[in-house]
């Protein structure tokens, strides 16, 4: 063997040691913190840039640690009950709605196991109705008492009380719809 096969063997394996090496240090020091929200975050689930929509967000952390956003709490929790994700998440965030006001977009991100839910407010989030987010139980209140809404320690929540908030919401939205549809007709009518 040439010396320079042997160095170039040599470098070859060193690259290999130093890269392993850098693959086990990524391991260990596993991504754990939110992070900040810029334009470059896109909603997971439809690709809606987040700063662009008012209303609670969230972010998700992989076992393998990626990390993807949600541009409602609603595609959140969803995805943390979907059997396809469930027991691939790490760790899940949502925004403090008791430390930032709706329509800025200071994060203050908590772990979703903290926070208290307000169901059924009357403020929509980017994809219409929302559960908003606190870290504290009195800001919550404070806030369904302005808003309306029940509130909710996100610890009582299960895929049952999820899956029927979002069957009255969609039930809701098709009321909507077809109540703005009876009044088009109605004012169509009208003109002829």
């Amino acid at each position: 063997m040439s010396k320079h096969h042997i160095t170039a063997a040599s470098s070859l394996l060193i690259v290999l040691a130093l890269s392993s090496g850098c693959s086990e240090k990524h391991n260990t020091n596993a991504l754990t913190t939110p992070t900040d929200l810029t334009r470059d975050e896109v909603c997971m689930l439809d690709g809606m840039i987040l700063v662009d929509h008012p209303g609670p967000k969230g972010q998700v952390i992989f076992k393998n640690n990626e990390q993807h956003f949600f541009c409602d709490t609603k595609g959140l929790i969803a995805t943390l009950y979907d059997q396809n994700y469930k027991a691939k998440i790490k760790q899940a965030f949502v925004q403090d709605f008791g430390k930032r006001k709706w329509g800025s977009y200071n994060d203050n991100w908590i772990d979703i196991k903290q926070a208290f839910l307000v169901m059924d407010s009357s403020r929509f989030g980017a994809m219409g109705p929302t559960l908003v987010t606190f870290g504290a139980r009195a800001d919550a209140n404070s806030f369904a008492k302005e808003f309306g809404g029940k509130v909710l320690p996100f610890s009582q929540l299960n895929e049952e009380k999820f899956e029927a908030y979002q069957k009255r919401i969609r039930q809701q939205l098709r009321d909507t719809i077809s109540n703005i549809s009876a009044a088009n007709n109605a004012a169509t009518h009208q003109h002829n």
